[in-house]
């Protein structure tokens, strides 16, 4: 049977009875140019006849891709198993959908970074990373990616300076360390003497290791704390977790209040004391981080900071894509706040 032929944008602009531009504007989302009824007409002829844009030839024609990359570098297989990380590739890969361009997604360990062929073989517009490992693995990841020389929105961090004079750069990140002081804060109004930081073995993220450094300077402004323990807990699995505090209670008692990296080690940390039959919070408080569901379905629901990861995806796909428009971006950092969210735990 012979092929059928491609309908082109000349036909449907025909069918339309609309100028070809005039579809050309459809298509390219720019809809504010269009009438409510252009519009209409356009998208009846455009679903009665089949258009589907000629992505070959656009190419050709605008030396653009339509594609934004996504990488994500993680030691973990499962790295897409991480909350803060689905919340943010939701945000983007969503927001960029909606503009008409694909994600093209990759996570990548940090020692195999060099190697991933999002970088050795490039085929998008832009790009957006989140980096781990430690911060001189992390700036050399950074430093990599910009020779690349395409638009780059760097979420969870910023490297102040490090990409050089004209880099396309913006930085999405959250205050960390202002979430975590707001937690120790509450904490503190418990007025506890022994508190244990809960942490995973290998701190591998900027973000987590400022939600630390902001912990450790809000409770250093209370006068009952004595002892303030960084406790690792491995991955930070269910099980890593009590046995890690099996062996800090063992070795230094129970403390008079958790604050723990994640609302998933939240989660763990309250299982463990319930195992011991230690109260919460009248005997020993609890917090989390991230506020992404799982801290309503716990009982006590858990006190924790809010993280708008979802929204911060959203902002770093607009925010590439406005640079693709106008060759530049209009905000080079991006800062939300956090929002603390009051539970029972504390």
């Amino acid at each position: 049977m012979p092929t059928r032929k491609r309908t082109t944008l000349k036909q449907v602009a025909a069918h339309a009875r609309v100028s070809p531009m005039t579809v050309s504007n459809f298509v390219n989302d720019r809809l504010h140019l269009l009438s409510d009824t252009m519009k209409e007409r356009v998208e009846k002829s455009i679903k009665e006849l089949n258009y589907r844009r000629n992505y070959g030839a656009h190419v050709l024609r605008t030396s653009q891709v339509w594609s934004i990359g996504l990488i994500i570098v993680d030691r973990a297989d499962e790295f897409l198993s991480d909350g803060y990380t689905t919340q943010i590739v939701s945000g983007f890969s969503n927001h960029l959908n909606s503009r008409g361009y694909s994600t093209l997604l990759q996570g990548v360990k940090p020692e195999d970074f060099d190697r991933s062929n999002i970088i050795r073989n490039l085929q998008t517009d832009g790009i957006g990373v989140l980096l781990s490992g430690d911060r001189g693995m992390r700036r050399r990841q950074f430093d990599s990616i910009c020779t690349l020389q395409q638009p780059m929105v760097l979420f969870l961090e910023n490297f102040e300076g490090a990409a050089g004079e004209g880099h396309k750069l913006c930085a999405v990140k959250q205050d960390e360390f202002s979430g975590g002081a707001q937690l120790a804060q509450t904490v503190l109004n418990r007025l506890p003497e022994h508190v244990a930081i809960l942490t995973s073995g290998l701190n591998e993220w900027a973000a987590v290791n400022r939600r630390i450094e902001g912990m450790y300077a809000g409770l250093r402004k209370g006068n009952s704390v004595k002892k303030i323990f960084t406790v690792p807990c491995g991955d930070t699995n269910h099980a890593d977790v009590h046995q890690a505090l099996e062996h800090h209670v063992r070795n230094e008692g129970v403390p008079d209040a958790m604050m723990c990296i994640s609302d998933n080690v939240a989660l763990s940390a309250i299982s463990f004391l319930r195992s011991r039959c230690i109260s919460v919070p009248e005997q020993t408080c609890v917090t989390g981080f991230n506020a992404f569901r799982l801290h309503e379905m716990c009982s006590p629901t858990i006190t924790t900071m809010f993280s708008p990861a979802y929204e911060m995806g959203q902002a770093g796909a607009k925010a590439l894509l406005d640079c693709l428009d106008s060759d530049s971006f209009e905000e080079r950092l991006i800062t939300y706040p956090g929002k603390l969210i009051q539970g029972e735990s504390a």
